[in-house]
């Protein structure tokens, strides 16, 4: 036999195999994607709405909710609550004053006023919707722990979470969430002044805040020196805790010293914009003019 006849051979080999091989594929991809579409067709959610297969509403009972609430915090049929206002003010992480301005300036917007379905029962009492919000952020809870006292499904409550975060946001940082005006600086330096602190118009602190679902290719960025995974807050408050900075979203194993240096105060104070220098003080027989 000739070499181009052996060749020959052995190229009509190669494409045998190589149809085997191609036949083979094209047999498994069906196969492929019959799996496939069984796999999704397991994940896929039951159908929910007007279609049949809707699981049915739990008997939450609104009314024995609200009533629950109006009970143990405010009183009902002329009992007195059963906790009392020490005991509202550790469980919602605030006073009740407080927790009431709040309710009445947001009970009649669209999604905190009570509703009426489409058979005629009321829907859920504003108090219900803001009790649930301060639970889930006062305690740090998920939306399904507040059910079974607020009797409302984690689906509302998330909501409530969302909007009310974005309430506190538009309604009161313009008041609150500001730098001090000068008849608030006047009175904030007079009385560190008599407590032996001259020209001291606040303390400024950084806190870790403990990211318990922190990704792991994130993990390195976030870690401190105490093996958690966190993220830094920045605040400065005075004497009477009026917080009127905040600065969150550092890394945490970043130091005091390297989040200032990101922080939007240490942008102001390096333009002049605050602290103001109009209030010199006068500190061991030398007068300073930044605070």
């Amino acid at each position: 036999m000739s070499l181009g006849g052996w060749e020959g051979e052995e190229g009509c080999n190669d494409d045998v195999a190589t149809s085997a091989i191609v036949a083979a594929h094209a047999a498994t991809l069906p196969e492929w994607c019959r799996r496939g579409m069984a796999a999704r067709r397991v994940q896929r959610p039951r159908y929910r709405g007007s279609t049949p297969g809707r699981a049915a509403n739990r008997p939450r009972n609104f009314e024995l909710g609200l009533h629950s609430i109006l009970r143990d915090y405010f009183g009902v049929d002329g009992l007195p609550p059963v906790y009392g206002p020490r005991e509202f003010e550790r469980c919602f992480r605030g006073p009740m004053p407080v927790f009431l301005r709040i309710y009445h300036a947001i009970k009649d917007l669209p999604f905190w006023v009570q509703s009426v379905n489409a058979t005629g029962r009321p829907q859920a009492h504003p108090l219900q919707k803001l009790v649930a919000a301060f639970r889930v952020l006062g305690y740090g809870e998920s939306c399904d722990c507040a059910d079974d006292y607020v009797r409302l499904s984690s689906s509302p409550i998330s909501r409530a979470v969302a909007l009310f975060t974005e309430f506190i946001v538009d309604e009161f940082s313009p008041r609150f969430l500001r730098p001090p005006t000068t008849a608030e600086i006047g009175n904030i330096l007079a009385r560190n002044a008599e407590r032996g602190f001259p020209g001291c118009l606040g303390s400024l602190d950084c806190s870790h805040w403990q990211w318990s679902a922190c990704p792991k290719g994130r993990a390195g960025n976030y870690q401190g020196r105490d093996g958690q995974r966190s993220i830094m807050i920045e605040a400065i408050c005075d004497e009477d805790t009026w917080i009127y900075h905040t600065f969150s979203g550092c890394p945490g194993s970043l130091n005091d010293i390297n989040v200032l240096y990101q922080s939007p105060l240490y942008m102001d104070v390096i333009t002049g914009k605050l602290p103001p220098r109009d209030c010199p003080f006068t500190l061991n027989g030398n007068t300073r003019t930044l605070l």
